[in-house]
This record gives structure tokens, sequence and C-alpha cells, in this order.
């Protein structure tokens, strides 16, 4: 085995590099995806009571809704490019509490699981 890498070393150094180069990006890339995974599929993780340190992407995974779904009830105009705000500053800027807030998605929730049921 160290015969043959020593052998591929030497005759194509650069193939080998970009394997290796290769071979650790898919690592990264598949390690993360089964991080998600695993972490989107812990059922304390599903459908979590809003927090002030949120982002409208964490409520979206959390929820397992659209953003076109959550944005309306967060207060996103059609088209608005995401950004990476906290639920907390949202409603700071809308005159709202975290609970009301929490109606709002709960109920865009429902209606948009309905929908999907039919």
């Amino acid at each position: 085995m160290l015969l043959r890498l020593k052998s591929l070393w030497a005759h194509h150094r650069m193939a080998l590099l970009a394997f290796l180069a290769l071979f650790c990006v898919a690592g990264y890339f598949g390690f993360n995806a089964i991080a998600a995974a695993i972490y989107w599929n812990d059922p304390r993780h599903q459908d979590q009571s809003l927090a002030p340190w949120m982002t409208p992407r964490y409520v979206a995974q959390s929820y397992d809704i659209p953003p076109d779904v959550l944005g309306p009830a967060l207060f996103f105009e059609p088209g608005d490019p995401p950004r990476r705000r906290r639920l907390e500053d949202i409603a700071a800027a809308h005159g709202v509490t975290l609970e009301e807030l929490q109606q709002r998605v709960t109920q865009a929730t429902a209606a948009y699981r309905a929908s999907r049921d039919d």
C-alpha cells in the first residue's frame, strides 16, 4: 500500500493532490449534511417555540415551511431579499411581541400544512 502511494506521489502528484482535496471537500459537505439531518430530525428541534435569537431561516427549518409561507408571517414583503435578522429585531421593528409573532407563525404553518394535506 505504501509503495503504491509512493508511486502515485512520484508519477501523478497533481492528480493525487486533486483527489485528496476533492475527498476533503466531499467529506466536509457530507458531514454537514448528516449533521443537519440528525439535528432537524430530533423532535426537540421541530416546531420550537420562538426565541429572540432565532432567525427566519431557523424558524423555516424548525417548522418545515418554505420561506414564501413564513415571510408574510414575519412581515416580509414579497421579493424582499432574505436578511439575517433575529426575531427580536423583527418584532421590535413592527411593534409586536414575540408571542404575537409566534401566533402568526403558528397560523401560517397550520394553513400551509392544511393546504399541503389536501
